[in-house]
């Protein structure tokens, strides 16, 4: 039996290690860092804003791992999709504390006003009970 590298199955195809390109060899180029904002998107997920912040994160380790794979293009876009998301997060977290302080504050005029009509209620019934405790001497 012969097995030399020149004697090939019957149904097999002769193959070549040389590859001729007839063309410009475009080399794709290493595009740099990706920030993946994932730090970011933690802070967002546990200070911020949970929903939108779990948005963001989610975006953010895709982001990672379409750059594992070297799929830069998807990875650039679910990047600026994280950092949009952060972004959304902190703007909602800035408008909660403000309605709430607004809140607070109207609450607590509500209060004072509240507290100086009763004020001024129990100095008039004062008022009539020291008449009336006069009037009856």
């Amino acid at each position: 039996m012969d097995f030399s590298p020149e004697k090939k199955w019957p149904n097999e195809t002769p193959s070549s290690s040389a590859i001729l390109i007839d063309g410009p060899n475009y080399l794709k180029q290493n595009p740099g860092r990706i920030r993946h904002h994932f730090l970011f998107s933690l802070f967002s997920v546990i200070c911020l804003c949970p929903a939108t912040g779990l948005i963001a994160l989610a975006y953010s380790l895709k982001s990672s791992a379409k750059a594992d794979v070297n799929f830069h293009d998807k990875a650039r876009l679910y990047s600026r999709r994280a950092l949009f998301w952060n972004i959304v997060s902190c703007v909602l977290a800035v408008l909660s504390i403000f309605a709430v302080l607004v809140y607070f504050y109207q609450l607590n005029a509500m209060f004072q006003l509240y507290a100086n009509q009763l004020n001024q209620q129990m100095q008039t019934s004062d008022v009539d009970n020291t008449i009336r405790s006069i009037a009856n001497y």
